[in-house]
């Protein structure tokens, strides 16, 4: 499982012009599920995102405060395209990225954790397997990647 992770002020997600989430301060997530994916790393990166200290204190230092602190939300995007594998030739195979149905159930369960953890209105997403335009203004500029292949 793999997360590019945006520090936002805000953003948006727009599916056949109309813009079905969005949010002000927090993150920004763009979330692909590989074939070898489980819910333990469903578990284990909800619980990063939930956790990750990326917000000011209140004096204004930087990296004291979680999401949940700062009572922040969560826009999150279903993104296959990050399993793909580029190292052979021009075009991107994605033959890592999990099938549709499958990707889904455990796309679901991140989702129902993060809620579990921060609120059903802190966190919103896009439409599964659909054409997105997402908008976002990344704040710091802060963006990490996170991937369960780091933890194991």
């Amino acid at each position: 499982m793999k997360i590019v992770l945006q520090k936002v002020s805000r953003a948006s997600v727009t599916v056949e012009s109309q813009v079905v989430s969005a949010i002000n301060t927090g993150f920004m997530l763009l979330v692909g599920i590989s074939v070898d994916d489980t819910l333990k790393d469903v578990e284990k990166l909800s619980k990063k995102v939930a956790t990750l200290r990326a917000f000011d204190d209140n004096d204004g230092y930087g990296w004291k405060k979680n999401i949940r602190e700062v009572n922040g939300q969560i826009l999150s995007i279903s993104q296959f395209t990050l399993m793909a594998q580029t190292k052979k030739g021009t075009k991107p195979d994605f033959h890592m990225a999990q099938k549709g149905h499958l990707a889904k159930e455990l796309y679901d369960k991140f989702l129902a954790l993060l809620r579990q953890d921060l609120g059903d209105e802190n966190v919103k997403d896009g439409v599964f397997g659909a054409m997105m335009s997402c908008e976002l203004v990344n704040e710091g500029p802060v963006t990490l990647i996170l991937d369960t292949r780091d933890y194991n």
